[in-house]
């Protein structure tokens, strides 16, 4: 490999190995910035898994080649050695070569942190004036569209979006984000467009090269604006882009202090906040409680067979006892007045509230 280095990145204790060329790694440094920390090897072989960016495969023995399809992308295509643990890219340069770097890195990072028994969830962290707002739900719950209208609309700093991940500290429960592209939905972005013009600019200044091809998201789902404009069902925002555009932070972490699930109500109903019990955040919380580190590469989960499973029901404890626990009901087109209801409730007097006090409820 030509000018090839050899790095390290790592996220507390998680470690990956990249062997790169200098170019490579540079892209590679700037997309993972401020999550994963790049820097020189310390000690080669120790034992840490390894990603290795080349322009041919690998002939030697033990690795095997996999496809894995997408409807809105290429083929991601790897090469892998399970005894060894090493991944090979092989590609000639280009914006997908070091796109499926960062995620190899990136997936290793967290099933690396999964083992040791961090707490995985499906949803979005935001921080604002201090406080941490995790925004936890499923597909099409509106949790992307209020982690965008609190940057948007309450001057948020962004953590992460679709994968919140959580450990423990001395002075309190931590989540912290990983550099995972934000996918948003094209009505969203526009319904957000109407009360923050910024938001406009993500459909013209996205990089990630999904948004050129010619996927679903282009096909089946894609829409007409008001215009008659054919535009795509969602795009690929990068997080440096999203704080370009918006002028928020990137935050590597929050401590988490509220959690949050909003549902899309009735078009015409002002937006709602209600604080939960105890019972109704068990059962909100547990569905959105990821399984694995992530469904993505599944031949990883064969890597980590072992995990902490005890140390992720404490995690899931103690969230319920330090946090407070909300249930938003909103809509598209208001969604600046709910990110004003929240900051209300939430950024006051979040200290006094925790699950079981229904006295202390916003809005009945």
């Amino acid at each position: 490999m030509n000018d090839g280095i050899r790095m390290k990145l790592s996220v507390g204790s998680a470690e990956v190995e990249v062997s790169a060329t200098r170019d490579t790694v540079s892209e590679l440094a700037v997309l993972a910035h401020p999550f994963i920390e790049v820097a020189p090897l310390d000690n080669a072989g120790a034992g840490r898994p390894a990603v290795i960016v080349r322009e041919t495969a690998p002939k030697e023995p033990g690795w095997r080649r996999l496809a894995l399809p997408s409807e809105y992308e290429p083929d991601r295509v790897l090469w892998v050695d399970d005894v060894g643990q090493r991944i090979a890219v092989v590609s000639e340069p280009s914006p997908w070569r070091t796109q499926q770097l960062l995620r190899s890195v990136r997936h290793l990072l967290r099933w690396q942190a999964f083992a040791k028994g961090d707490l995985f969830l499906h949803g979005g962290l935001v921080k604002v004036g201090g406080v941490g707002i995790a925004f936890l739900g499923g597909k099409r719950s509106g949790k992307t569209s209020s982690v965008l209208s609190m940057i948007l609309h309450g001057g948020a700093d962004f953590v992460s979006n679709d994968d919140v991940a959580i450990t423990d500290t001395d002075t309190g429960l931590v989540g912290y984000g990983s550099p995972r592209t934000v996918n948003v939905r094209t009505d969203s972005l526009l319904a957000l467009a109407a009360s923050a013009p910024v938001a406009a600019g993500f459909l013209s200044g996205s990089s990630h090269p999904a948004n050129g091809y010619r996927g679903r998201h282009h096909t089946v789902d894609s829409i007409r604006s008001d215009s008659g404009t054919t535009l795509p069902g969602s795009i690929w925002v990068r997080c440096a882009e999203l704080a370009h555009v918006t002028g928020c932070g990137l935050a590597a972490h929050s401590r988490i202090d509220s959690v949050v699930f909003p549902q899309f109500g009735a078009s015409q109903d002002a937006p709602r906040i209600t604080l939960m019990d105890r019972d109704s955040a068990i059962r909100s919380l547990m569905e959105n409680v990821e399984r694995q580190a992530s469904k993505y590469d599944p031949f990883l989960a064969d890597w980590f067979p072992d995990t902490d499973r005890l140390r992720r029901e404490r995690l899931i404890e103690r969230l319920l006892e330090e946090a407070s626990f909300y249930r938003l009901s909103q809509n598209m087109h208001r969604l600046d007045e709910a990110t004003s209801l929240m900051l209300d409730a939430l950024t006051d007097r979040v200290v006094d509230r925790r699950p079981g006090d229904r006295s202390r409820a916003v809005s009945e």
